[in-house]
């Protein structure tokens, strides 16, 4: 800002240098240097007589812009920026982004609610493949069934049949047998009856047995297999809540259809001429 020659002449400027940034010995820098002390002293007076006033609200604030120096700036700064951060929650509301509205429009909650609806769905169908997962992993924590010694499956003839019955009379036997049975499993009471069916029975010695014993057949319900294959639907988790009727009915089914398996429904066509 300036240079002095001595000691004495550089305190001279540091004081004249609080007032002014205008160290210069010219006539002209004389007159400004007087002109802005007496208008620095002038509002230092203002600012104490403000100081001491009784009332300090009464009196307006001095405005920033009339405030000719720097460091009176920053201080009317400091003091009015608490109030512009006094800020309302509708005020928030209506400086929002624009992103943000686009997202209250209605079109856009319907496609929210839309996804939770998505979300909520595909919830509980996990919850319903935990469940089915937690079944199959605690069947294979179990030993393999093997088949009873003596017993042999598909039965393919009526003395097989018998002879299966005389050793289901053991119960044990009859346990092992049942607990190897409802191991094919299904996933519901037609799909598991059609799977364990097969597995016990030829289809050729099915055609010899219905449900119920009509038409000249043999009747399934008497033998010891029907109880098998029930007790194996009950023990199945995913068929566990069959009743007698509703495996009566899969069973029929079941026989209904053998006439047609093998080939013998396409045998049945006739011939085109």
């Amino acid at each position: 800002m300036g240079n002095a020659a001595t000691y004495a002449e550089a305190r001279v400027k540091l004081h004249q240098a609080e007032y002014t940034s205008d160290l210069t010995d010219t006539e002209d820098g004389l007159k400004k240097r007087k002109a802005r002390s007496k208008l620095f002293q002038s509002q230092s007076k203002q600012l104490e007589s403000s100081e001491h006033c009784d009332s300090e609200d009464e009196l307006p604030p001095t405005p920033p812009e009339k405030l000719l120096w720097p460091a009176a700036n920053k201080m009317t700064s400091r003091i009015t920026i608490p109030t512009a951060q006094r800020v309302t929650s509708s005020t928030v509301q209506q400086i929002a982004s624009p992103t943000a509205q686009r997202f209250a429009s209605p079109s856009c909650e319907a496609m929210f609610s839309k996804l939770l609806s998505i979300v909520e769905e595909i919830k509980e169908t996990q919850k319903v493949h935990g469940k089915m997962l937690n079944v199959l992993l605690k069947k294979q924590d179990t030993s393999v069934m093997e088949v009873p010694d003596g017993v042999v499956f598909p039965l393919q003839t009526q003395a097989d049949v018998e002879a299966l019955e005389e050793q289901l009379g053991d119960r044990s036997l009859m346990s092992a047998v049942v607990a190897m049975v409802a191991d094919i499993g299904g996933t519901n009471v037609d799909d598991a009856t059609r799977r364990m069916m097969k597995y016990i029975l030829s289809n050729e010695l099915a055609l010899d047995y219905n449900m119920f014993g009509r038409h000249g057949k043999k009747k399934f319900k008497d033998l010891c297999l029907f109880n098998v294959v029930y007790e194996a639907l009950k023990k199945n988790s995913l068929t566990a809540q069959v009743n007698q009727q509703e495996a009566e009915r899969a069973l029929s089914k079941w026989f209904t259809g053998a006439r047609d398996r093998g080939g013998r429904r396409a045998s049945r066509q006739p011939v085109p001429n």
